[in-house]
């Protein structure tokens, strides 16, 4: 037995002593500014058995972080957020906090960007706004003051007393049915705060378990156990989270998702391609088409199609001569059978001539009623020869 489980060790470790190189123990994700007023938060997220992932943002590095998105499909390889609304010319921290299934959690660390202050503007300092009387009603509360009184519906998640993020309602229930998922459970403090309980675990023969996504994949001593973490952290790629003191889920590494070129009209996605094939279209594009490309980002591009400017071009055979008369000019007329169909603006007919017998036919203004633009279909041998229009002036 002890043979067994010596050589059970072995092949378990040989096999997470394969995949060597260094790496981030946690996801990598980027800030950055795409304009004045506009924060992208991107990540690239390896663990497929996610179950909660948000987005948290703070005006220091180390406290008051406050969660302001929550991933409707946390398990996306790729994805990405735009903050609308960060402090103007102030830096802000954000980080991302993660929940993997069967109660491992954990947050990246914060990165900081500086947003664009507006031309012409005074930088002022985050200070905490005055109260206002509440007696005072010719005063309105100032945007700060709205923002403290909707932190009162916000629900905040404890876990051993210490708070994680708050969450709108909506951002609550999401989160509520995330956990529903697994073992662990929600206690309900008072209306507004809510304590994390992960399921407790007892140890089997003091043995420590360790777990790929649901599945229980080895059993070890305090020893062994410190081995194998020590190999997984220093000669692999892999990532190992404590769910509970016996607990432990190994992830396996999942290299970065490939990025994709993703390519727009009129806001609907016209295709995603590879990075090698976009120079392709680009080119294509460029060369054999009139449209123009606009970069949104490094990964999004915008088509904006050619519009064709359309320039009138007054027709040979009718027209309104010198002195704003209708002529009709047809010098074939003996060789050719014509009729012509005449139509107000709005393309409703108004009326036509079956024959025309002259080579020359100059026709009254009283015809067609009013001023302005007429439409006409020239007809030669019952096939359309011209389709025009023209304009007719006031007397």
């Amino acid at each position: 037995m002890k043979l067994t489980r010596s050589l059970f060790l072995t092949v378990l470790g040989s096999f997470f002593l394969a995949r060597i190189s260094a790496q981030n123990m946690l996801p990598a994700f980027s800030v950055k500014e795409l304009t004045r007023g506009k924060i992208q938060v991107s990540w690239n997220n390896p663990y497929q058995n996610c179950i909660q992932l948000a987005i948290q943002r703070s005006f220091d590095s180390s406290k008051n972080f406050r969660t302001i998105f929550s991933a409707q499909s946390p398990q996306l390889a790729v994805n990405g957020y735009v903050d609308n609304h960060p402090l103007a010319g102030e830096r802000s921290y954000y980080r991302i906090f993660y929940v993997i299934q069967g109660g491992a959690y954990f947050f990246t660390p914060a990165l900081a960007v500086e947003t664009t202050p507006a031309p012409g503007s005074v930088h002022q300092p985050v200070t905490e706004p005055m109260p206002v009387n509440a007696t005072d009603t010719k005063k309105e509360p100032d945007k700060k003051l709205t923002e403290i009184i909707k932190e009162k519906d916000l629900v905040s998640i404890y876990l051993k007393k210490t708070i994680l993020f708050k969450l709108t309602q909506d951002e609550y229930k999401h989160f509520k049915d995330s956990i529903n998922k697994t073992k662990d459970a929600l206690h309900r403090i008072d209306e507004h705060s809510v304590e994390w309980r992960p399921a407790k675990t007892v140890p089997k023969n003091n043995l420590i378990e360790i777990f790929i996504k649901d599945d229980l994949v080895a059993k070890l001593d305090k020893k062994n156990y410190q081995l194998f973490s020590d190999s997984v952290k220093i000669k692999t790629k892999d990532t190992l989270f404590s769910i509970d003191d016996w607990r432990k889920q190994l992830h396996l590494y999942a290299p970065p998702a490939k990025p994709y070129i993703y390519i727009y009209r009129n806001d609907s996605l016209v295709m995603q391609v590879d990075p090698l094939l976009y120079k392709k279209i680009k080119d294509s594009i460029s060369t054999r088409t009139k449209d123009t490309l606009y970069a949104v980002d490094n990964n999004h591009i915008a088509i904006h199609p050619f519009a064709v400017k359309y320039a009138w071009k007054p027709s040979e055979y009718i027209f309104t001569n010198a002195k704003g008369f209708l002529t009709i000019l047809l010098p074939l007329v003996k060789q050719h059978k014509y009729h012509v169909i005449f139509y107000e603006e709005d393309g409703t007919e108004l009326f036509r001539i079956k024959t025309i017998k002259e080579p020359e036919l100059i026709l009254d203004k009283t015809n067609f009623i009013h001023a302005g633009w007429f439409s006409f279909e020239l007809f030669e041998d019952d096939k359309l020869k011209e389709k025009n229009k023209f304009m007719l002036s006031k007397d």
